[in-house]
């Protein structure tokens, strides 16, 4: 892309030429011999603001930057800035909405406005796009979709970067190599790396995509045979909920440190997304040491929980606690809510390490022939207003199935 004068990177970066100027008298922006900036200078610009705010004398990054100690070849991982188009109050005034509503979505999507009001060509263009499509919605739903969208891409985003510090910076401090070219090398992969996320995402979203537009049509459909007198729709078990907790992972980060907890809920990262995935179970969200649930039925709950207490024991030499429950849940931007997810929580904190404890209603809707159940008790759940009955669950001797209790 053909470069830009100091008035266009003033503009997109924002600030004043003044700046632009002092970061030359500074060597950290390098016109070129026509006085032209790379169009990768603005988010230089905009790091070298975010460095002051913190207090790092960019005299020293000049330095650096002169001898070859610092690089930041910012244009391997994110492309110009688009043109300003205007202000969000003219871009409300075209769509016949609130410049507070722009601002607000604009803010909820995770790029807040600048503070100047003006807009990017390309967030102008999505704004539009969503107020358009979503055109039926309420101000609350649209800023509900903006905080869906918005937020579970900062997590993404935020996540896939500390992956790639931990698996290629740090092993790069082990390189045999100048400074400089231990540099490169980790701008090379940074460069490969955005490749890679930037082609995953939107194939993960539509493969995603795939299996959940299925699964919806199908409660679509059963719910318009029903409406139009066509057929009842068949019996259904209702869904459970499970919550896994590492106990004594407190105690291992003060005795083991930060580093060596975050290694074991890694290590748990892997072994739950592949027991989940194979007894129709879905990690609905992680809790620090913890993790919940979503089941189809409780039969792959329980299964899920038994193996799931086998290997954190086998793997990661944590022992793990699970609490069960089954019945209706309420569903809001894919997390589940209600008394079926309170007392799963509950449960799960009641069991000692190493238990599988399952509520009656996930006991009676689970049919596993491979698992026995003990009676635990009628207990009281801090938190339940009345006593929850609850059961031990465990693998059947071989030849051997379950009586209930």
């Amino acid at each position: 892309m053909a470069g830009i004068p100091a008035e266009s990177l003033a503009e997109l970066a924002p600030c004043d030429l003044e700046e632009v100027g002092r970061l030359v008298d500074l060597g950290i922006l390098r016109p070129d011999e026509d006085g032209l900036y790379a169009p990768s200078d603005v988010h230089v610009v905009r790091l070298m603001a975010a460095f002051e705010r913190t207090g790092i004398d960019l005299r020293h990054v000049g330095r650096g930057m002169a001898e070859g100690t610092f690089q930041y070849p910012l244009g391997l991982f994110m492309p110009p800035p688009g043109a300003i188009v205007g202000t969000y109050a003219e871009l409300a005034d075209r769509l016949g909405r609130s410049p507070e509503l722009l601002r607000r979505l604009s803010t909820e999507l995770g790029v807040p406005p600048r503070a100047d009001d003006r807009v990017r060509d390309e967030d102008a263009e999505i704004i539009e796009l969503l107020l358009t499509t979503l055109d039926v919605a309420e101000d609350d739903e649209l800023s509900r979709f903006a905080r869906l969208y918005g937020g579970t891409l900062q997590r993404l985003v935020t996540a896939g970067l500390q992956f790639f510090d931990r698996t290629f910076r740090a092993r790069a401090e082990a390189l045999e190599l100048p400074v400089e070219e231990r540099d490169r090398w980790v701008y090379e992969r940074g460069g490969a790396y955005t490749e890679l996320v930037q082609r995953i995402v939107p194939w993960l979203q539509r493969r995603n995509r795939e299996h959940v537009l299925l699964q919806y049509l199908v409660g679509l459909t059963e719910g318009w045979m029903e409406e139009r007198g066509i057929a009842a729709p068949p019996p259904r078990k209702p869904p459970a909920i499970a919550f896994l907790d590492l106990t004594g992972y407190t105690a291992l980060a003060e005795d083991r440190g930060d580093e060596a907890a975050a290694e074991v809920a890694a290590a748990l990262a892997g072994i739950v997304q592949r027991a989940a995935a194979a007894h129709g179970g879905r990690p609905v969200k992680w809790l620090g040491d913890g993790v919940m649930f979503h089941f189809d039925e409780s039969a792959g709950a329980v299964r899920c929980g038994l193996h799931l207490v086998e290997e954190a024991e086998r793997r990661i030499s944590v022992p793990a606690r699970i609490g069960i429950n089954a019945g209706a849940v309420i569903v809001q931007e894919g997390d589940y809510f209600g008394r079926t997810v309170n007392v799963a929580a509950r449960i799960a904190d009641y069991a000692q390490p190493r238990e599988v404890l399952v509520s009656e209603e996930a006991r009676a809707s689970a049919e596993t022939t491979d698992v026995e159940y003990e009676l635990v008790g009628d207990v009281a759940l801090k938190g339940v207003s009345r006593l929850v009955r609850v059961h031990r669950a465990a693998r059947a001797p071989a030849g051997r199935g379950s009586a209930g209790a």
